[in-house]
Formats: C-alpha cells, structure tokens, sequence
C-alpha cells in the first residue's frame, strides 16, 4: 500500500457563505480524513469502518448535491446545468471506485477515494461552487438534515 499522503483540509478560504453548504462541505473532509486514516488501523473493525465511511460518503453526495441543487433551481442559477454535470461526474467517479473496492477490497483503492473526494472538493469549491456566492445564501437554501431533503420529507426533526 502506498504511504498516506497529506489530504487537502477545510479551510475557511473555501466558504462559500451559505452555513449549511460550509457544514456539509467539511463534512466531506472529514470523511476523507476518516478513509485515509482507517487503511491504517489493521483490525477487526477496518472492513467495517471502510464500510461505514463508504456509505456516508454515498449519502453524502447524494444528500448535498440535492441540497445545493434545489437551491439552483429555486433561484434561477444561471449555470446550474454546467452544474449538475460536475456533480454527476463526480459521483460517477466514486461509485466506480466503491464498486471497485467492494470487489477487491484493496486498501490501495480507499486511499484513492479519500484523495479524489479532498482533491475533487477543494477544486470544485474554488472553480465551480465560488460562483454562487450571492445567488445561494443562508436564507434560500434547504438547512434540514440531508436524510430529509434525499426521502423528500417535509417534516423537521422532532424536539
């Protein structure tokens, strides 16, 4: 396996000032951070936690995508096609690779994972999310947990 290189981290130059778009942007990094650091502990919970942080990480992209999606259409972003296909793009990659990793389990391809989703976000914030600042913003865009928004629920959590 190779050694764990140095992943990208969350830094606050990467807001895009829409708290709840910032949470779940920093969510990812930590899931990466978390991949990268199970290949690492050669246990009896390894193939679990792998599996776990995959399967966050899946709901994840589907999850925020939505989010910032809808946020899209409710306001008429202009480059929202453009968009939805780098959004596809992405998710495509790392469903390739899960599918991969689940077939061979190779740690090798987790790193991998964890580098592509720290590399993949911390360009896509710079180049493609930076320019909806000023169309998305706190206000218009869906705060509910990302379970919510992905069942189509209308309902808050209960006190």
């Amino acid at each position: 396996m190779e050694p764990n290189n140095p992943l990208p981290a969350w830094d606050d130059e990467l807001s895009v000032c829409v708290d709840v778009i910032d949470e779940d942007h920093q969510a990812f990094f930590r899931l990466a951070a978390l991949m990268q650091d199970v290949t690492s502990n050669l246990d009896n919970e390894q193939a679990y936690l792998i599996e776990t942080a995959l399967n966050i990480l899946e709901e994840y992209i589907e999850g925020h995508f939505l989010r910032e999606q809808m946020a899209m259409a409710k306001v008429g972003y202009p480059q929202m096609v453009e968009h939805i296909s780098a959004h596809d793009a992405f998710a495509d990659h790392v469903t390739l690779l899960v599918k991969e990793y689940r077939t061979n389990h190779d740690l090798v391809t987790i790193l991998t994972l964890a580098q592509l989703v720290a590399d993949w976000l911390t360009h896509h914030i710079q180049g493609i999310d930076s320019q909806y600042k000023g169309f998305l913003t706190n206000e218009n865009v869906d705060n509910r947990p990302l379970a919510y928004m992905a069942a189509g629920l209308d309902t808050e959590l209960a006190p």
